[in-house]
């Protein structure tokens, strides 16, 4: 596709504004591995050399694993290749390592559209992760990783639609007059949430994934129900969302104020004392591996 300038006031037409976005798809080979390295965890006849020559086709990756390895997180070694670091931690913990340094490679940079510092976009996404990993834990019924990677990747699509603005030199910002999902309809015709499904679909991410990205802000819209896309809109009830560091998570009962929030707890067994044990753990976490893994 041949660079486009579209002036400001003016819109890309469909199929310039698509193929923009297919350019996205092709930022970094990370998400395409953490894609198949989910696949792998399910694989009954997964060992530990196959999760290895997978992470080591992105060298890049496999030396983030290999620092994040060799860290006081995990009490310090002298892991030398990627093969070391699995067989040290496991190839669970390699792929929450992995989760990680995906989230960070296409999470951490600016949205100059949204006017959201990268430092910001990156820290809402972890602790999104890490309390969806904690509430699919504290349930005990659904797949923490799984969790996990659904949270680290809930605002993909944040980056999906800023890169194709600046991909077609728009010159379009969100000036806060409008929500933020207001002004992605207005502007581009569609929500972060279903840009974000695309760019996971075609990265190869489970239908449960993708799916649950996409619905996040309906999640009775699939017939069948997604356990995950419900825990993602229970969570925007509970942590902050927008522009800033989520650092300091509402804490009360304001997820009793919807009948789909209330349903979701009743659902899920949770309580008042249950999701503030959530938060606090959530928080303490959070700022655990920022500590350990300098993120």
């Amino acid at each position: 596709m041949e660079d486009v300038t579209i002036a400001p006031g003016s819109k890309p037409t469909e199929e310039q504004f698509a193929l923009a976005l297919k350019k996205v798809e092709k930022l970094s080979p990370a998400p395409v591995i953490l894609a198949n390295a989910m696949k792998v965890l399910r694989d009954p006849n997964s060992d530990i050399d196959s999760i290895a020559s997978l992470v080591g086709k992105d060298p890049a990756l496999a030396a983030d694993i290999i620092r994040c390895t060799n860290s006081v997180y995990y009490r310090g070694s002298s892991c030398a290749s990627i093969g070391d670091a699995v067989q040290k931690i496991g190839i669970k913990e390699t792929i929450r390592l992995l989760n990680l340094a995906v989230a960070r490679i296409v999470s951490g940079r600016d949205l100059c559209s949204y006017g959201i510092q990268g430092s910001d976009y990156w820290s809402e996404s972890l602790y999104n992760g890490i309390f969806m990993r904690g509430l699919a834990e504290t349930t005990g019924r659904f797949d923490p990783e799984e969790a996990y990677t659904v949270g680290l990747l809930r605002f993909i699509g944040r980056l999906a639609i800023d890169q194709t603005i600046e991909s077609l030199k728009w010159g379009v910002f969100w000036d806060g007059s409008d929500t933020i999902t207001e002004w992605e309809l207005k502007t581009t015709g569609m929500t972060q949430a279903k840009a974000g499904e695309s760019l996971l679909r075609n990265w190869k991410f489970s239908e449960v994934i993708s799916q649950a990205i996409g619905v996040q802000d309906d999640p009775d819209a699939p017939a069948e129900g997604n356990w995950h896309a419900e825990a993602l809109h229970f969570a925007s009830r509970v942590l902050p969302q927008g522009v800033g560091t989520p650092f300091t998570p509402a804490i009360g009962p304001i997820w009793g104020s919807t009948q789909i929030e209330a349903a979701f707890v009743s659902k899920c067994e949770l309580t008042t004392a249950s999701i503030d044990d959530l938060l606090k753990r959530t928080s303490e976490h959070f700022d655990e591996i920022r500590k350990n893994f300098g993120v």
